[in-house]
């Protein structure tokens, strides 16, 4: 009952400005609830709002989780609240305060996959980039990304993404790419993903994020953030970067590291991303940190959703040449974890 209180609560949002708009007096929360349960044989079902409700309702500054608002929201007992928009709006600001105040200490697990059901994985939660994109995805790549337990599947508790040296698509290897675009993003937190890196020369597996607005704005405009690139004709020496307006392709946004077993043993690959600084770590140690100075549209597209990529490339200008004797690698991961 709970659950079907707080989405009863949550969903005025989208209809309280009209409310507000056709009355003398403002429609407080507990009345739309009331007129909600009063026309609808299940609220609970009666359609979830999304974060565009939030902001078509007139709620600014949108940067938090739908679940982060909801939580926020139950917190105050809305069902016995007689307040408004406006209190709302407050609400909205408080989470966003949290997030944005917050020094890089992020605890709560909001979003995660942990790989431990054989098979296929959540469609629910992932997304994939099929084929070669524009040449190579923008990279000069030679896979072909499909999406085929051949090259993606989950055993044993791990997600594993094979590239292999096959013909298929016209391309003379295949691969996976997976993404959480349209299923989930976020703003600020601290991403972790526990992995163990595939061998073979020309191999380029990445764990990274793209902002949600690149079909509108365009790359680099919206932002990227590499957590781990990985070259295999560079065994043991992985990177991170940030791309953006001031600095993309041989970006100067960069820092490597060496760590000689990465494709033998489980590594911990993170970012901490905050309103401040984005921090990128190795097993918890911290090892480049981006911070402007002064932040602008051109270096700090950072303060919008992002959401999560992880892939295994061939070749292109990271990869460089596939070593002839490649057949085929594997990128196994162990989880997924989002705090906030």
């Amino acid at each position: 009952m709970k659950n079907q209180t707080l989405k009863i609560a949550y969903l005025f949002l989208a209809t309280l400005a009209v409310a507000c708009s056709e009355n003398d007096e403002p429609m407080y929360v507990g009345e739309r609830i009331a007129q909600i349960v009063a026309e609808s044989d299940n609220p609970a079902k009666d359609g979830t709002p999304t974060i565009q409700n939030l902001m078509d309702a007139g709620a600014q500054e949108i940067i938090a989780t739908q679940e982060q608002y909801e939580e926020a929201i139950a917190d105050e007992n809305a069902t016995d609240s007689i307040y408004t928009l406006t209190r709302l709006q407050e609400i909205v600001d408080e989470v966003n305060s949290k997030l944005v105040s917050n020094d890089g200490t992020f605890e709560t697990l909001k979003w995660s996959d942990e790989f431990n059901s054989d098979g296929q994985p959540s469609s629910e939660k992932w997304n994939y980039d099929i084929g070669n994109g524009d040449w190579g995805w923008g990279n000069g790549e030679k896979q072909y990304y499909t999406k085929r337990s051949d090259n993606v599947t989950i055993e044993n508790g791990s997600l594993k993404i094979t590239a292999k040296k096959e013909g298929y698509g016209g391309k003379s290897y295949t691969s996976a790419r997976l993404k959480t675009q349209g299923k989930y993003s976020f703003t600020y937190g601290k991403l972790e993903v526990r992995a163990k890196l595939p061998k073979g020369g020309g191999t380029w597996p990445a764990i990274w994020m793209l902002g949600n607005n690149i079909s509108t704005v365009g790359w680099p405009a919206c932002g990227e953030i590499d957590i781990m690139e990985h070259k295999g004709n560079d065994v043991g020496y992985i990177s991170s970067a940030i791309h953006n307006n001031s600095g993309s392709g041989a970006t100067p946004f960069f820092h490597g590291l060496d760590k000689p077993d990465v494709t033998d043993e489980f590594h911990v690959y993170g970012v901490i991303w905050t309103s401040k600084k984005i921090q990128f770590t190795v097993d918890g140690n911290i090892h480049y940190t981006y911070n402007p100075a002064v932040k602008n549209d051109n270096n700090w597209p950072f303060n919008k959703r992002q959401f999560i990529i992880l892939n295994v490339a061939m070749g292109g200008t990271l990869g460089g040449n596939i070593d002839n004797g490649f057949t085929e690698g594997t990128m196994e991961i162990d989880y997924v974890r989002l705090y906030q």
